[in-house]
């Protein structure tokens, strides 16, 4: 933490005041507190804790600290939202916490719970006190939370800037070549890149060895490498800083699937496949066809989302008769396909991306005709 993080935290910028305050989370459990880590590649990045005193049991202060670089993420918001549930578990009902007058982000914070909350403000400090009774009104602004998280997590897989091939190779009629092919050839306007040690160049796109070597970090990465090599791509992927993938790969055994989703958990990857026939965006602006289908799909104004690939052809097509829809992509059977107003996703069974999160993605308005829900989802939360 910044020594300006530390004075907002602990009141002081000296490093002692946060020394004492990680003994303390790591003492062994007791009566009275908890506290929630969120890490990532092995580097605490999040920490809400409370502490109820003795003679006052169903109270306990509470405090958040967020790394430095991730302000602005919701990250303390979430972390305080399973405290919030974890407490009143405990049996705890209000929460009350010291903060800076300064400290605007965690004041902000506090407001916009969704819980009854007060202030009293004594010098540069302010008292806040939080009431953890849940009404409609936290529940509805944490839902609102949740469905703003999943549309931001999912714009580096359907609004990329840029996107790289890793798997293209020269022999025409493979895989990774028509994936490349595609998106040279519908016109993707941001930054193109294969991956390819043996070649510097693909079908006018410039190739490099590995994703680390790469000359920005892609928004996408499509994978169409053996499934032996996938694990190992997702983990690059991970550590270079990606933030989608697709697989179309296909043949993975359960090991390597579980490699696979543990690497994109583990570096916050949102993941289309494997086995899977590609994403694609016609929208103006985001227009990219990363997918090996015999045609490029049109632009559509329904919302489906369906189980079985081969059912999603089948609306397709019917909905693309209609003037709704896109053109109907070759999906792989029992994938799940997904298109919107402008944007086509088939993905296989590992995926992150489940059509309730790309249904959150699809505005109310621009969906005319009714999506029929996914087996097994839950037909509220997101405007499906």
């Amino acid at each position: 933490m910044s020594p300006d993080n530390r004075r907002l935290r602990f009141f002081s910028a000296g490093s002692r005041s946060a020394g004492l305050a990680a003994d303390t989370v790591c003492a062994p459990a007791r009566r009275g507190h908890r506290a929630l880590l969120a890490e990532r590649a092995g580097q605490v990045i999040g920490l809400v804790e409370y502490h109820a005193a003795d003679d006052a049991p169903h109270t306990a202060e509470l405090a958040v600290a967020v790394a430095d670089g991730l302000h602005h993420r919701g990250l303390g918001t979430l972390l305080v939202e399973h405290l919030v549930s974890a407490a009143r578990t405990d049996g705890i009902t209000a929460f009350t916490a010291d903060v800076l007058s300064d400290n605007h982000e965690v004041l902000r914070l506090f407001a916009d719970l969704g819980l009854a909350a007060t202030r009293r403000f004594d010098g540069p400090e302010v008292y806040c006190a939080i009431d953890l009774h849940v009404d409609e009104t936290y529940l509805t602004a944490s839902e609102a939370r949740g469905r703003t998280a999943d549309v931001a997590s999912l714009e580096p897989l359907l609004k990329p800037r840029s996107i790289a091939v890793v798997g293209a190779g020269r022999r025409p009629g493979s895989v990774g070549r028509a994936l490349l092919h595609h998106l040279h050839e519908d016109g993707f306007t941001g930054r193109l890149f294969a991956v390819n040690p043996a070649t510097t160049a693909l079908l006018g796109v410039p190739s490099y060895p590995c994703v680390g070597a790469l000359p920005v970090i892609p928004d996408l990465v499509v994978v169409a490498s053996p499934a032996g090599t996938v694990p190992a791509v997702a983990e690059e992927c991970g550590k270079a800083g990606v933030r989608a993938l697709v697989v179309v790969s296909a043949g993975l055994d359960t090991e390597q699937s579980e490699a696979l989703l543990t690497a994109c958990r583990t570096h916050g990857m949102r993941l289309v496949g494997p086995n899977c026939l590609g994403v694609a965006n016609t929208a103006p602006g985001y227009r990219f066809d990363a997918t090996f289908a015999a045609a490029h799909p049109r632009a559509g104004t329904a919302g489906v989302a369906v189980q079985s690939g081969g059912v999603g052809i089948a609306l397709l097509e019917g909905l693309s008769r209609l003037g709704w829809a896109s053109a109907s992509p070759r999906s792989p059977r029992s994938a799940t396909s997904t298109t919107s107003a402008a944007t086509t996703c088939s993905s296989g069974g590992r995926a992150t991306a489940a059509p309730t999160s790309l249904c959150c993605t699809w505005s109310p308005s621009a969906i005319r005709g009714p999506s029929p829900a996914p087996p097994g989802a839950s037909p509220g939360g997101c405007p499906c």
